[in-house]
């Protein structure tokens, strides 16, 4: 089953489970997320979020953290805001890609004119999911991240 873990000023990980009837009723698959955005309300919209599709969740208050958690978490999928203080999402996506880390990526954005993806880098990228999001939309970004090359 799906669950939230929340990382805590010092770094230790807290878990909350999620039970519902996951992704596994419909057929689609376990996926141990890490995200990483510097709104408490959006990581906590989020991570309900996946944790409804049945998801093991990882999250995460900016790029530090999320870089820092890599580690600990092994994620199959990251979802990281764009714009975070200390490292921004796309810079601890190079990060974590420079650690060794290859699991998909999506990239959550306000930006929502498609100036993004004229930014350096962004082609790394498996999907870019534009806030305010919706149940679909997420479920279609992490769907074309996880077909990205």
């Amino acid at each position: 089953m799906g669950g939230v873990r929340t990382l805590s000023g010092a770094g230790v990980l807290s878990s909350a489970r999620r039970d519902g009837p996951g992704p596994h009723a419909r057929g689609a698959a376990f996926v141990k997320v890490l995200l990483a955005d510097d709104d408490r309300l959006i990581r906590a919209m989020l991570g309900d979020l996946l944790a409804e599709l049945g998801h093991e969740v990882t999250a995460a208050a900016d790029g530090a953290e999320a870089v820092a958690a890599c580690a600990r978490f092994a994620p199959d999928l990251v979802i990281l805001d764009f714009l975070m203080p200390r490292l921004s999402g796309l810079d601890a996506l190079k990060e974590l890609r420079r650690s060794g880390l290859r699991a998909p990526a999506v990239l959550l954005t306000a930006i929502t004119d498609g100036s993004l993806r004229e930014v350096e880098g962004v082609d790394v990228v498996g999907a870019v999911l534009e806030k305010p999001f919706t149940r679909r939309t997420l479920e279609r970004a992490i769907a074309r991240a996880m077909r990205a090359p």
